[in-house]
């Protein structure tokens, strides 16, 4: 590497202090050092390239003069020595302090090996991040998904301080994703907190647009000891103390050495894998500290990477807002980081559940949004509206079972100011008639993730594009239990689903006469998860589908559909090719997955395994009337571990 490029890192006035103090040690000549005697120093301090494509898995101290690492205490970091360091830390104090406040030491209880193994922070109300290397020590995958290691518990220590036998332990509940980094991921892991743990006070930490514009940057970390870093430094800059929270400021070196690596200079140790780095003046996070060779560079994932692996995860950050001219931020603009349905949720490969495609027709009847995007996008689900109707098509949501929560309903329903409001029914269709707003995506089910999450979710769950006109007397029981029913039933390791509902649009629905909509003659519903199927000693997961429907006929007119579905039973399961047929979107491989519709040669089977062997017996006709859940036809998929 260019000498320039580390003389740039020096020649600024903490240090060159540094160095100035260290003359006598760098074997330098005399306290006035000439431009050589700068380049001498570089050359001991910083020398040759490291290998970047395969660096120590560790951390190092990169600058063995002039830039501390500070003790914390109290929350907050002890004054530094050198008075350079105090100009440029303290202004911003505040915004360190919140740093400190999110950042916590991985302790393990009952682990055979280790009693800690790194660091973590926050990036919302209950999602850390930490390094892959740091998570497989108490980790397992299976089928594509983690967990923790039976008998080991983790905990997330915020107060691991100096001189302070204080505790302040989150338990962590789950690990929602490890990166595969022999793939090309990067070294990082996403933790999630009990459900039941206490609040952190704090504001979690934003990540920063970018990890190349900050003038001075700060690691908040726990090094441990490290014998692969020179004995007489640690000795001088830690003195002995290590294993708890400390600040360590530095610069950026390499801000572009990869896509998604920059490397810096903050002095860190073995136990700062998982360190936040983050920009001084703003507080926000440029980095994941996760390798480092001592007296040369330490290396972190750049922001953009940590924000792509949090947007396939799931995991949402507060950062995505922009503010009007006022400083406000708008409605319309709090919508932005929303990401909506995920076809990935349950599974990858032959697990993937894409969103139903429009027919041609139907195309042609599409509202996009005022950006020119064909999905809205709300948190932990998505709808596709039909402009002509000004109701959904299609609304689309993830449910994780194991992480739902139930925030408070909210009275206020809104038009969605991403979407021209003509081409979505509001207020006026509801208006003095027996019409209620029906949600389409049940309220609850996108309620799942992080406190906030959870919150924006059931807001989200408020805008009309997710509402439908339904009859008051509308009996909804079987309706509205069909994703908890399947839920229940599904094996413990595969309590996710995907759900799809929409509005049946025909030519003979009633027209709400003050505002000219037609008020739709029903609502179908399809249900996807992943069933497990054994063959011998083998087991695969499969994915498995339901298809329903209920009939609205308080409201509706004779039609060859009444005839199909009758009046006595609201609501019928019905197969995936007969509900593609009505109502003309494609399902993709949930038609092949459907436990009503099987092939011929599986019946056999799996009657002797039905939950209700009387919802077989007229196996021949399309549509199934279900006077209770246990009617519904799921099939060896779903009851495998009931056999």
């Amino acid at each position: 590497m260019d000498i320039s490029v580390f003389k740039s890192q020096l020649e600024d006035k903490e240090a060159l202090e540094g160095l100035l103090n260290a003359a006598e040690s760098l074997a330098l000549e005399g306290p006035a050092m000439s431009t050589m005697g700068i380049e001498e120093a570089t050359n001991r301090l910083q020398t040759g390239r490291t290998e970047l494509d395969n660096p120590n898995t560790t951390e190092a101290i990169v600058m063995s003069h002039g830039y501390p690492s500070l003790l914390v205490q109290n929350g907050d970091y002890a004054r530094p020595e050198n008075l350079v360091w105090r100009q440029r830390l303290d202004p911003h104090r505040n915004r360190i302090k919140n740093v400190i406040a999110n950042t916590g030491r991985v302790d393990l209880i009952n682990h055979p090996d280790y009693k800690w193994v790194g660091t973590a922070w926050r990036v919302n109300e209950d999602t850390f991040i930490t390094n892959q290397h740091v998570a497989k020590l108490f980790s397992l995958a299976r089928n594509g998904n983690f967990s923790i290691r039976p008998g080991i518990k983790v905990h997330i220590d915020i107060a691991e301080e100096h001189a302070s036998e204080e505790q302040l332990e989150y338990l962590i509940g789950s690990i929602s994703h490890i990166e595969n980094v022999s793939m090309g991921g990067v070294d990082m892991a996403v933790l999630t907190l009990d459900r039941k743990a206490a609040d952190i006070a704090a504001d979690p930490i934003e990540l920063a647009p970018t990890s190349t514009d900050s003038e001075f940057i700060g690691v908040v970390g726990y090094p441990a000891y490290d014998y692969r870093n020179p004995q007489d430094v640690m000795d001088r800059i830690f003195n002995g103390n290590y294993n708890v929270k400390r600040l360590a400021p530095g610069k950026i070196m390499q801000s572009s050495y990869s896509e998604n690596v920059f490397t810096h200079n903050c002095t860190t140790l073995g136990g700062n894998s998982g360190s936040v780095v983050f920009d001084i003046a703003s507080g926000s996070a440029i980095g994941l500290h996760f390798a480092g060779n001592a007296l040369r560079q330490n290396y972190a994932v750049k922001a953009n990477a940590i924000n792509r692996v949090l947007k396939r995860t799931g995991v949402y950050v507060g950062n995505s807002a922009k503010t009007d001219t006022n400083g406000e931020t708008t409605e319309e603009q709090s919508l932005n980081d929303r990401r909506g349905y995920d076809p990935f949720f349950i599974g990858n490969d032959h697990l993937t559940v894409p969103m139903p495609q429009l027919n041609s027709a139907q195309q042609k009847q599409l509202a996009k949004t005022k950006n020119g995007d064909d999905i809205l996008r709300y948190r932990n689900f998505s709808v596709i509206m039909n402009a002509a109707r000004q109701l959904a098509f299609v609304a689309a949501v993830n449910i994780d079972g194991d992480d739902l929560r139930r925030p408070k309903r909210i009275k206020s329903f809104r038009l969605d100011p991403r979407m021209k409001p003509e081409n979505q029914a509001g207020e006026a269709l509801y208006a003095a008639n027996d019409l209620d707003r029906g949600h389409l995506i049940r309220r609850l089910d996108p309620c799942w993730g992080s406190k906030k999450a959870a919150k924006e979710a059931n807001r989200d769950s408020f805008y009309f594009p997710n509402i439908g006109p339904q009859h008051k007397d509308l009996n909804q029981k079987i309706w509205l239990d069909i994703e908890n029913h399947i839920l229940e039933i599904t094996d413990a390791r595969d309590t996710r689903v995907s759900v799809f509902v929409g509005c049946l649009f025909g030519d003979d629905d009633p027209v709400h006469e003050s505002t000219g909509i037609p008020v739709p003659l029903g609502f179908w519903k399809v249900v996807a998860s992943v069933g497990r199927v054994r063959r011998g000693r083998t087991e695969r997961r499969e994915l498995q589908s339901q298809a329903f429907m209920l009939w609205q006929d308080h409201l509706l007119q004779p039609s060859d559909l009444e005839i199909i579905f009758g009046k006595d039973f609201p609501t019928h399961q019905i197969t995936l090719e007969e509900l593609e047929r009505i109502c003309g979107l494609d399902f993709g491989p949930l038609t092949s997955a459907d436990t009503y519709g099987l092939p011929e040669n599986m019946r056999e089977q799996n009657l002797r395994e039905a939950a209700s062997e009387a919802a077989y017996s007229d196996r021949s006709q399309s549509t199934l009337p279900l006077s209770s859940l246990d009617d519904i036809v799921l099939g060896s998929k779903t009851l495998t571990e009931q056999q």
